[in-house]
């Protein structure tokens, strides 16, 4: 039996895996990525060794993850951390059982103890055209310009608010793209909402600073910005040629290129299916979960707070594991991040573009569903997620519902007049992703 498994290796995961070897534990950590780093350290290391020029684009918050990076490689290189990179866990049980697929082929066992660390997602932002080429999330394009130097073609525009668009739109610019124009579907009475939080940015005023500083580059680069945008659709015919949106009157931006954003939320999948219990922020919109005795989670999927926060909840599961004391700095500085973390949420609302979606807009990418098919199903099965789930196949595709499970949630709410928690997500069972023949028959061997 292995003592602790902890899956991801982002910052979460790594603080956790370097905790617990300082207790003698030998943790096995399982990451799908090919290298440590997360979502916001992606591709790091290996930016360091042949793309230094990167490390520029990014910034020195992207940087300063190669110090916790070289501390976790380092582990591992000793023997006293077994990584799995490239790997798939696909099976996770409540009493501890799992399974994995990687280079290294299929396993399967039993952890005494686990950490999740498995990171966040974007919130899916269903408006019309959102399927079409040329259309991503502003988290994956991050991503791509991470991993492989990739930058959009054409004019870009970004739909959406928040801290990761202003912080990509400010990195295109230092690659030489400049976003076109930002359309946002919330107006500046937001900031009105985000009023009474404001003592709370105070929390952590180096992040508040950042965020002060990439507004006012937004604006010195004359960066185009569309408030309080109604009726946001994309439009093209075989790839995105645009955007058209109402304000006031209909006004339309070409673009070869539009990035999506409405917020992170937790990578809910692997959490839910390791049956663990569901607790819904209405400030987010969106679940988070609560650790058990046997599955303790560390990072965003607890609360999307940042990655300083993300690295004190990845030490403090592990302390956890081996039934240490907590710091009090870290219980201290977790509480800061938690507080600004509110600021925030107040400051840019999620929009949930699933609950005012038109009938032919794709709610479920993978099988194609449509919002007016979930309408007529509602109006036959009540707001029942898994008897509308069994009817349309929705979530049922490669993703498992990680992209639609929200939007069938918010959908459905809004057309019952009632709040996405209500209504819950569809059941969450094993296999997390999608998996083989062949995967299973080598577990049998």
């Amino acid at each position: 039996m292995t003592d602790l498994l902890i899956v991801g290796a982002g910052p979460a995961g790594m603080s956790a895996a370097i905790e617990a070897v300082k207790y003698g534990i030998h943790p096995i950590v399982v990451d799908n990525r090919p290298e440590p780093g997360g979502n916001i350290y992606a591709f790091l290391g290996s930016n360091k060794r042949k793309h230094p020029e990167r490390i520029k684009i990014f910034g020195p918050d992207y940087a300063k993850g190669g110090a916790l990076i070289d501390a976790f490689l380092t582990s591992v290189e000793e023997g006293r951390i077994t990584y799995h990179s490239s790997a798939r866990l696909w099976r996770i049980d409540p009493d501890g059982g799992y399974a994995f697929d990687g280079p290294d082929g299929s396993r399967a066992g039993k952890a005494e103890q686990i950490i999740l660390a498995t990171g966040a997602q974007e919130r899916p932002m269903p408006l019309p055209g959102w399927t079409l080429p040329g259309v991503m999330g502003v988290g994956a394009a991050q991503i791509l310009m991470k991993s492989g130097g990739e930058l959009p073609a054409g004019d870009i525009v970004i739909v959406g608010a928040g801290p990761l668009p202003l912080l990509l739109a400010d990195q295109l610019a230092k690659a030489g793209r400049p976003v076109k124009a930002m359309i946002e579907p919330a107006g500046a009475s937001r900031l009105l909402n985000a009023a009474p939080h404001i003592l709370q940015a105070a929390a952590a005023p180096k992040t508040a600073l950042k965020g002060t500083l990439l507004l006012a580059k937004r604006i010195l680069r004359r960066t185009s910005v569309w408030r309080n945008a109604k009726n946001i659709e994309i439009v093209g015919a075989d790839t995105a040629a645009g955007v058209r949106f109402m304000r006031g009157k209909t006004a339309e931006l070409d673009a070869a290129c539009v990035l999506i954003h409405d917020g992170i939320i937790p990578n809910l999948n692997p959490l839910r299916a390791a049956g663990l219990e569901l607790e819904y922020s209405e400030q987010q919109k969106t679940w988070h979960v609560q650790s058990s005795d046997v599955i303790h989670v560390a990072g965003d999927g607890a609360g999307i707070l940042g990655v300083d926060a993300a690295i004190i909840s990845g030490r403090t599961a592990a302390k956890r594991v081996c039934r240490a004391d907590p710091v009090n700095s870290d219980e201290k500085a977790y509480k800061k991040q938690r507080s600004f973390r509110q600021f925030i949420d107040a400051t840019y609302p999620p929009v949930q573009t699933a609950g005012k979606a038109k009938s032919d807009t794709v709610l479920c990418r993978c099988e194609m569903i449509r919002a007016g098919a979930v309408e007529a199903a509602i109006d036959t099965l009540g707001a029942d997620p898994n008897a509308i789930k069994r009817a349309l196949r929705i979530g049922m595709g490669p993703c498992q519902g990680r992209l639609c499970n929200h939007s069938l949630a918010d959908y459905s709410g809004t057309k019952l007049n009632c709040s996405a928690k209500e209504v819950g997500l569809p059941r969450a069972r094993n296999p997390v992703l999608p998996v083989s023949f062949e995967t299973l028959a080598e577990l049998e061997e």
